[in-house]
C-alpha cells in the first residue's frame, strides 16, 4: 500500500517555497563582450513535467483526476515543488537573469562589465544591476535589483555566482528576499556538448520564516543527462516531516518518448521501478 502521507510532505515543502515571499551559447569572449552563462545553468529544463507544450502530452493528462496516484503523477509533484521556487519565491531574480541577454553590457574596465536594464513582466517597477568580474581563471557575477513603488528597495544583492571562463560549469547562489536578504538557494551546473549535462538545486536557508532551524536545509534536486533510452534523471533528496529524517527518489525518462520509471521507498514502500508509458500511464516495467 502506498504512504499517501508522503504527498504530505511535498505540500509542506512547497508552502516553504511560495510563503518565502535566451540561450547563450557562447563561451566567456573577453576580448569582445563578456558572455552570460547559459539561461539553462539557472532554471532546469522541467518542460517533461510541467509545461505541457513540449512533449506532445494531452492538456487532460496534466490535470486528470482519475491517476491521482499515477507514477509520473507522483514525479510531477515532486519535480513540482522545485519548479515553483524560481517562479514564485524567487521570481524576480530569476526574471531579472533571463532579461539580461537581451541587452549589451557596458566594459567598465579593469576586466569587470555591467549590465543595466528594467525587468519585464511585474506589475512593480524592478531595475537590474547586473556585473561580472574577471578574476584569474573564473568570472565572478553579482546581480542587484532595485524595486520602485510599494515595498521598494534599492540595490538589494539578489544572487551572486562565478563561472569558469570557458563557460562550462559554474553556481549560483540566491537570497531569499529583500526582507530577508540570507542565502536560500544554490545551483551548482556543468555543461556539455553545448546542453547542461547537471544542475543540482540545494536548500541552503539555515532557519525558517519562525527563525527555526530549517528542516529542509541540505535537501537537493538534482537534474542531469545520460546514457541508455532513459536519457535523462531527475535525484531528489528532501526532509521527510513524517519519517524526521531525509528521503530518497530516483525519476529517470526518455527525452524523446517520454516514457519513465521513478523509484520512492517512502512512497511506494518498495526499492523498485514504478513506470509510465508515453501517455503518462502506469505500466509494468520490462
Amino acid at each position: 500500500m502506498k504512504n499517501w502521507k508522503v504527498y504530505g510532505i511535498f505540500l509542506v515543502f512547497a508552502l516553504v517555497f511560495t510563503t518565502s515571499c535566451e540561450n547563450s551559447d557562447e563561451g566567456t569572449d573577453v576580448a569582445n563582450n563578456l558572455a552570460l552563462p547559459p539561461y539553462e545553468s539557472m532554471v532546469i529544463d522541467f518542460s517533461d513535467f510541467i509545461d505541457d507544450s513540449n512533449s506532445g502530452k494531452s492538456t487532460a493528462l496534466m490535470y486528470d483526476e482519475k491517476a491521482p496516484d499515477g507514477n509520473w503523477f507522483f514525479s510531477r509533484i515532486v519535480v513540482g515543488v522545485w519548479n515553483s521556487a524560481l517562479f514564485t519565491t524567487l521570481a524576480v531574480p530569476v526574471a531579472s537573469f533571463k532579461s539580461a541577454f537581451a541587452n549589451s553590457p557596458e566594459n567598465l574596465g579593469d576586466n569587470k562589465w555591467q549590465w543595466t536594464y528594467s525587468v519585464d513582466g511585474f506589475t512593480s517597477k524592478y531595475t537590474a544591476l547586473l556585473t561580472g568580474e574577471v578574476t584569474g581563471e573564473e568570472v565572478l557575477w553579482e546581480m542587484y535589483i532595485t524595486k520602485e513603488g510599494i515595498g521598494a528597495f534599492e540595490k538589494l544583492l539578489w544572487f551572486t555566482g562565478s563561472s569558469a571562463m570557458d563557460g562550462n560549469s559554474g553556481y549560483w547562489l540566491l537570497n531569499e528576499s529583500a526582507e530577508r536578504p540570507d542565502a536560500m538557494l544554490r545551483i551548482d551546473w556543468e555543461r556539455s556538448n553545448d546542453e547542461i549535462g547537471n544542475i543540482r538545486y540545494t536548500w541552503v536557508r539555515a532557519l525558517d520564516e519562525q527563525e527555526n532551524d530549517d528542516m529542509f536545509k541540505d535537501s537537493y534536486l538534482e537534474y542531469g543527462l545520460q546514457d541508455g533510452d532513459l536519457d535523462a534523471y531527475f535525484k531528489a533528496y528532501a526532509y521527510d516531516s513524517n519519517l524526521q529524517d531525509f528521503s530518497d527518489i530516483r525519476i529517470e525518462w526518455s527525452r524523446d518518448t517520454f516514457v519513465g520509471r521513478v523509484m520512492a521507498f517512502d512512497y511506494f514502500e518498495d526499492e523498485l521501478w514504478h513506470c509510465w508509458d508515453s501517455n503518462g500511464d502506469d505500466v509494468q516495467c520490462e
